[in-house]
């Protein structure tokens, strides 16, 4: 419930047309987050649809701007200018936005409805959510702000928050814009340098393990698997620009399911200047693992695990 630090931040998006026969209304508000007593004040602004948070935590300040319809999330850091999106069912977007994280929570466990109940003037339903049998949530939900009024965790004391002040009223535009001077950063709070398109060509080597030697753009690395054991693969980024690579698992001539080798995202790695990455992974005799350098120079070391 607690929306944490910037840096510190490290899914499922829900539309935010609940309830549509609603007529959602613009305000801005505080919104007051407790997490055992300590409290953070942060200033909400939203059109019904889209809002944003603005706030200062341990001398950050900090700009959250989601569109559930989009399923995007901006975090803005004002004084570096920096801006880094993802989508809004990430973890980094949820530890930032007590309604989203709400509904990302009704997806694990049991909701109840406990009525309607008049809160700061408006009218909301009351929802409760349990786990095994213990209440954990409570939360009072306005269809006409199209927003939590307010949440209070049942399992933690003084720990809650609330819409104070609502004010309805139109909501300038430019709230959701992202300044033009921002730096677009990754999850790491690097500046982003653009990738370029994958190779036109490879150029095939087959390999055995252990393997020691560096690679470039284009060499496309067969290795065959002669154990079934752990194997420790270190990528490392000797350049001052970025590199990829690209791991392929095979078997029988066909690729691994996503369930068995993981999806693309956990099998590629992208290092920025001299950085370097670590891994060990269990593979399995007979199989075939390819390896593609899709961009600059890679000093690549795999060693099987000696038990």
């Amino acid at each position: 419930m607690k929306i944490k630090s910037l840096i510190l931040l490290s899914g499922i998006c829900f539309l935010c047309t609940i309830l549509s026969s609603y007529s959602q209304t613009s305000f801005s508000a505080e919104l007051v987050n407790v997490q055992d007593g300590t409290e953070i004040i942060y200033k909400l602004r939203s059109d019904g649809y889209r809002y944003r948070y603005d706030f200062e935590d341990s001398g950050m300040r900090g700009i959250i701007i989601v569109d559930p319809a989009k399923g995007q999330t901006a975090i803005l850091i004002p004084d570096k200018k920096f801006v880094h999106h993802t989508d809004t069912d990430s973890p980094r977007s949820l530890m930032n936005d007590p309604y989203q994280s709400f509904l990302y929570m009704k997806t694990f466990y049991e909701e109840k409805s406990a009525g309607r109940e008049t809160i700061s003037d408006f009218e909301c339903d009351k929802s409760e959510l349990f786990a095994s049998g213990r209440k954990i949530i409570t939360a009072w939900y306005s269809g006409e702000l199209n927003f939590l009024v307010k949440m209070v965790n049942n399992t933690s004391e003084n720990t809650f928050m609330e819409l104070r002040d609502i004010k309805p009223g139109m909501i300038d535009e430019e709230t959701y814009h992202i300044p033009e001077d921002y730096i677009e950063v990754d999850e790491r709070m690097r500046p982003i340098i653009p990738e370029p398109e994958p190779p036109d060509t490879w150029s095939k080597t087959e390999h055995s393990i252990p393997l020691k030697g560096e690679f470039k753009r284009g060499d496309l690395i067969v290795l065959d698997i002669p154990e079934s054991k752990n194997y420790k693969v270190s990528i490392i980024n000797q350049t001052d620009d970025p590199a990829k690579i690209i791991r392929i698992g095979m078997r029988e001539g066909k690729e691994l399911s996503e369930d068995e080798q993981g999806p693309i995202s956990y099998r590629t790695e992208r290092l920025y200047g001299k950085e370097s990455s670590t891994n060990t992974y269990r593979w399995k005799a007979g199989d075939q693992k390819i390896l593609q350098v899709h961009e600059g120079v890679i000093y690549l070391e795999i060693l099987s695990e000696i038990r």
